[in-house]
């Protein structure tokens, strides 16, 4: 009973999350609890098979406190971290990790989710950074037939739109290595 109260108090506060001001940028403080709430709700179907981990790449210049005040747009991190559990971790054999870290450099705020996954094919990685390179809304009306999400495609448009064409999203991966996404934003406080 404990077990189900918990997990529908997990669904309510991630629903919640989702739908209120979707277009607004959120610190990434809630978007990281966001994360772990999803985490959570996600270890209800994968146990043990399943660790994350969040590290944050600090300076004497700048704390965790202070990185954690940064703005994103609502919702990146969580159709990526989505991406890494069902592409990268649900198929493989064993334990999955995940990894999220943060770190700043004078301009940015860079955020590269890690997997030891299944990982990708160069040529797939390939094709996919290209369509990544620039705005594209070649797949908004995804075809019906068509297996696949585009959320990285959409998370890293509405980056483009929001900040411009150098900000967004690059993917590394190597088979049987796992899959890195690596998230470039600018630093935006309000």
């Amino acid at each position: 009973m404990d077990s189900i109260a918990e997990m529908t108090e997990a669904l309510a506060t991630f629903f919640r999350y989702t739908i209120s001001n979707v277009d607004h940028l959120v610190n990434l403080e809630d978007e990281l609890a966001n994360i772990e709430n999803y985490y959570y709700i996600q270890q209800f179907r994968f146990g043990k098979k399943l660790q994350l981990n969040i590290q944050y790449a600090c300076s004497e210049e700048l704390d965790e406190m202070e990185i954690l005040q940064y703005r994103l747009p609502k919702l990146t991190l969580q159709p990526v971290v989505e991406n890494s559990i069902y592409h990268g971790i649900e198929r493989k054999i064993g334990e999955g990790h995940l990894i999220i870290k943060i770190s700043v450099t004078d301009s940015r705020l860079i955020i590269k989710v890690s997997d030891d996954g299944l990982g990708m094919e160069a040529d797939r990685v390939k094709m996919l950074n290209e369509k990544l390179k620039s705005l594209s809304l070649d797949d908004v009306n995804p075809d019906i037939d068509r297996k696949g999400g585009i959320a990285i495609q959409n998370v890293n448009n509405r980056i483009k739109l929001l900040f411009g064409e150098e900000y967004g999203i690059h993917v590394y991966s190597q088979v049987e290595a796992g899959t890195d996404v690596e998230i470039s934003l600018p630093l935006v406080k309000d």
